[in-house]
């Protein structure tokens, strides 16, 4: 019989409370705090912006199906339901920057303090030592997540009741809602996770990088998503299907990788 070589959902839980001990408070309350920002900067900030005349031609119009802002007298508000767009691949930035930032302490306290020499040299499997690095990282990327959808849909509805703006969205943009976040988070915690164990020192910072090559590998795709999804609105849909599909292949194909290439002495030694 062969070994399993997926990691037990009791790896997954002890990684992921030793991850949320560690950084877990700290992380969902800046993440509700972040996601409520956004919520009341695009009803609120936008909305004095489009007082000024001429701003409604800066937003082509057909993009604004995605989701509509309106003020009290019914007007739509162009910048508003614009940054309203947005707000999928701001949260999905902000899912894969606290999957860069709490993946690494955990992977570099084991290293620093000889747990990983300790499970290595145990029974397991070294692709499920690494899926269980990664369930960890997306058990709080995913909590960070809903914090922050949260904190946005209470900021959301509490401005647009003092302030009677109604806000109107359609399927594709709450499923934008939903799938962009997973996947930048996927991709970054498993981008991340290459990183700290097959080239650790590509995730210290340099001038110029912030933060290191890998955190800017794991991060890009935030940034390509924003043109898909206001160039492709029409095809909204099947991008996201596309972007969530590819996320999840690349992924693990990534951990076979790391699993296949992993070097202890190269990382004990960094």
């Amino acid at each position: 019989m062969t070994r399993a070589t997926t990691a037990t959902p009791h790896q997954v839980q002890a990684f992921a409370k030793r991850a949320w001990i560690q950084q877990g408070g700290m992380t969902l309350w800046l993440s509700a705090l972040v996601g409520a920002g956004i919520g009341i900067l695009a009803l609120l900030g936008a909305g004095n912006v489009d007082m000024r005349p001429g701003m409604e031609t800066m937003i082509p119009n057909q993009t604004l199906h995605l989701a509509t802002v309106r003020d009290s007298l019914g007007e739509v508000q162009p910048i508003a339901s614009y940054l309203l767009i947005m707000t999928p691949v701001l949260l999905g930035a902000l899912v894969g920057i606290v999957a860069t930032l709490t993946l690494p302490g955990v992977v570099a306290d084991d290293i620093h303090g000889g747990g990983i020499e300790v499970l290595l040299a145990g029974p397991i499997p070294r692709r499920r030592l690494f899926q269980s690095y990664l369930g960890a990282s997306l058990i709080l990327t995913t909590a960070s997540w809903a914090m922050a959808a949260t904190g946005f849909t209470t900021a959301t509805i509490l401005v647009a009741l003092i302030t009677g703006i109604s806000v109107s969205v359609t399927f594709p943009f709450v499923a934008a809602l939903l799938i962009l976040p997973l996947s930048l988070g996927i991709w970054s915690a498993t981008a991340t996770l290459f990183g700290a164990l097959l080239y650790p020192r590509s995730l210290e910072s340099r001038a110029g990088m912030n933060g290191g090559p890998i955190r800017l590998l794991a991060i890009a795709p935030s940034l390509l998503t924003a043109p898909c999804l206001m160039l492709l609105h029409e095809w909204a849909l099947p991008v996201l299907a596309l972007i969530f599909s590819t996320t999840v292949a690349a992924s693990a194909l990534i951990v076979y990788l790391t699993a296949r290439g992993f070097r202890s002495a190269r990382v004990l030694d960094s």
